[in-house]
């Protein structure tokens, strides 16, 4: 199944620094062949994650680089209904052709510019996961 930015995936299973996941929801950030530290790419994406309690939200949304969304951000999407953030400081880039995932819905483009706009005025070092490449 074709993604495009803006959308909401579910990954089969991802390599983050080290570490093999299984079954995690990102938001597609980029869509285009890249390079990056001589490794070619084609999505760009930000991992997602639900909030388990109230205590878990503020110490959560105390990250400059966390970003929160709501289940009204999207529209339709399946999979839980828990108000969440999206890890903006971390870049997972990808090659689609040896990536499993599911569309599961896209954010509403209103909260997709604010998203862009929140990495745009970031502050914080990013970092750039090619553990997927």
């Amino acid at each position: 199944m074709m993604c495009n930015v803006g959308d909401i995936i579910v990954v089969d299973s991802y390599k983050d620094r080290g570490n093999t996941l299984n079954k995690h929801s990102f938001v597609v950030l980029y869509q285009d062949t890249g390079t990056i530290q001589g490794l070619d790419y084609d999505m760009i994406c930000n991992v997602m994650s639900s909030f388990k309690n109230e205590k878990q939200h503020d110490i959560k949304m105390r990250y400059p680089g966390n970003f929160p969304v709501v289940f009204d951000d999207f529209d339709p999407i399946t999979g839980n209904k828990l108000r969440g953030y999206i890890k903006v400081e971390q870049l997972y880039y990808f090659k689609k052709d040896n990536l499993k995932y599911m569309v599961i819905g896209h954010m509403k483009p209103d909260i997709f510019n604010l998203l862009i706009e929140f990495i745009g005025d970031l502050n914080v070092p990013i970092e750039h996961i090619t553990d997927n490449l």
